[in-house]
């Protein structure tokens, strides 16, 4: 492969993996406290609409990923109560607040399909005819991405740090591994696992909407594409480790690069190796159902299973 082949690979990668890494690491916090939530997609594609039309409306699309960010916070809410403090099933209320958010989207983002968010994107930091000319398509792989492809490579540093080096992270962490003593031990299962399940949230509404502004350019209904359940596949993959789930989501951003490519070089369908990445999830999310092999790969103790008040005082 020449250079050019690889600088766009590299380009394509870093920039394709950044919605994964935002919303997969939102569901790392959200999961590390105890609660999986399958709304992720729905999330995602509430944060797209959102930053679209702020970005419309105001012409500044860092706004707009920040309305976006809150957008998925308040949505992420919705499962919080549910599943937290009425101490619902999780896996229904995450899917229904999935199906929610793609019926809201498709209501409300009719008069938005096709528009064009020209000068309403995030911008690359240095202009892409830096450097050599004969090595521009490298070095504009790596120097010339938008701010948001920096900052996914360093918010898995920043969630580690929350989750392993902060007293929030080690309440997280108890409310994920034994409710119980963690609430005997002064911390409040129920607002813990309500933050962090809307700190998940954010970073999902902010990776929904770095898909519509930074990688497609405009509206599409439907354009998370099942985006939502590879990042919740993903945490499984990386073993609910922030740097592991990262790995996962650029290995991903990789096969959806090189689709076209495979296809040009040993003849295989788009639409197969487009699949991939969803068969894969599907096996890891169905390996991660069985209790003995979620222990294995290092599951909290308590995920899934809901902290009832009325267990607690019996």
């Amino acid at each position: 492969m020449d250079i050019f082949v690889i600088g766009t690979f590299i380009g394509l990668v870093l920039k394709n993996a950044v919605p994964l890494v935002f919303a997969s690491l939102g569901e790392v916090v959200s999961e590390r406290s105890g609660v999986i939530n399958l709304g992720v997609e729905g999330i995602m594609i509430v944060g797209a609409l959102t930053a679209v039309i702020v970005a419309l409306a105001t012409g500044n699309p860092w706004l707009a990923l920040l309305v976006a960010g809150i957008a998925g916070f308040g949505f992420s809410l919705i499962h919080g109560f549910i599943s937290v403090v009425l101490g619902g099933n999780q896996i229904v209320s995450g899917i229904a607040l999935t199906l929610a958010g793609l019926g809201i989207t498709s209501i409300l983002g009719r008069d938005y399909v096709g528009a064009l968010l020209l000068g309403n994107r995030p911008s690359p930091i240095l202009p892409a005819s830096i450097g050599p000319e004969e090595f521009r398509p490298l070095i504009a792989a790596f120097l010339c991405q938008d701010p948001m492809v920096y900052i996914a490579l360093v918010l898995p540093v920043a969630v580690s740090t929350l989750l392993m080096k902060t007293k929030f992270g080690a309440a997280i962490r108890a409310c994920g591994e034994s409710p119980i003593i963690a609430e005997s031990l002064g911390i409040s299962v129920i607002k813990t696992r309500v933050a962090a399940v809307g700190i998940g949230g954010f970073l999902g509404g902010i990776g929904g909407g770095y898909l519509s502004l930074g990688i497609i350019g405009t509206w599409v209904e439907g354009m998370t594409a099942g985006m939502g359940w590879i990042a919740v596949g993903l945490v499984a993959f990386g073993m609910w480790s922030p740097y592991r789930t990262v790995i996962g989501a650029y290995l991903v951003g990789a096969l959806t690069a090189a689709e076209y490519m495979l296809q040009n070089v040993v003849g295989i369908g788009t639409y197969i190796l487009h699949m991939l990445p969803y068969v894969a999830t599907i096996a890891i999310l169905s390996i991660a159902s069985i209790e003995r092999f979620r222990r294995k790969l290092g599951a909290p103790a308590a995920l899934g299973k809901p902290f009832i008040k009325e267990e607690r005082l019996g």
